[in-house]
């Protein structure tokens, strides 16, 4: 249990650095490490995949694994730039995929804390799901866009930036979540 925690945390880390990783790193050292890195990262990730996360990450894990082993292939610094992209369209697709199911994402995460909920609760996330889809595939076409500015604006964009935009999105549905819940009494 520790050292599949330890893990996550060593995954999150690095995936939320890496933009800066790839801007200071790339200057010595050659693109394909970074792939081969990356390779190595999503290996560890995969292993320690519990059941009732494969049906959500392991698709995820296999596109990203296909783009990591490109970049080590191809030995591309352009490609490593695609990452952030990768990712937020990886997401998109997770949370407006579960908005076709009977309950959404956010739901099922919910629900899987054995948290009580009301009967307005399902239809607020519905909702909520799919902002994160709308935001996630905003947020993909920026970070295509930053790879066409320069390396400054794609680590600062993908690295910092989206990450303060995300920041302020959760406490806006947080302000909104607390003003729904007294106008309906709950």
């Amino acid at each position: 249990m520790i050292q599949t925690r330890a893990i996550r945390v060593i995954f999150l880390i690095c995936f939320m650095t890496y933009p800066f990783i790839i801007y200071f790193g790339i200057k010595s050292l050659p693109p394909g490490f970074f792939g081969l890195v990356l390779v190595l990262l999503l290996a560890m990730r995969f292993g320690v995949l519990v059941p009732k996360e494969r049906s959500v990450m392991l698709p995820v894990l296999v596109i990203l694994l296909g783009f990591a082993l490109a970049a080590t292939l191809l030995e591309s610094a352009r490609i490593l730039l695609f990452y952030p992209a990768l990712m937020n369209f990886s997401l998109c697709v997770v949370f407006a995929n579960s908005l076709r199911h009977e309950e959404s994402l956010l739901l099922r995460m919910v629900r899987a804390r054995g948290v009580q909920i009301g009967d307005h609760v399902p239809r607020y996330l519905y909702r909520l799901t799919a902002l994160w889809a709308v935001f996630f595939a905003l947020n993909g076409m920026i970070a295509i866009w930053t790879t066409t500015v320069s390396m400054e604006v794609w680590a600062l964009y993908n690295g910092l930036i989206s990450y303060f935009i995300v920041a302020a999105l959760i406490g806006v549905e947080w302000l909104f979540r607390v003003h729904y819940k007294k106008r309906l009494g709950v």
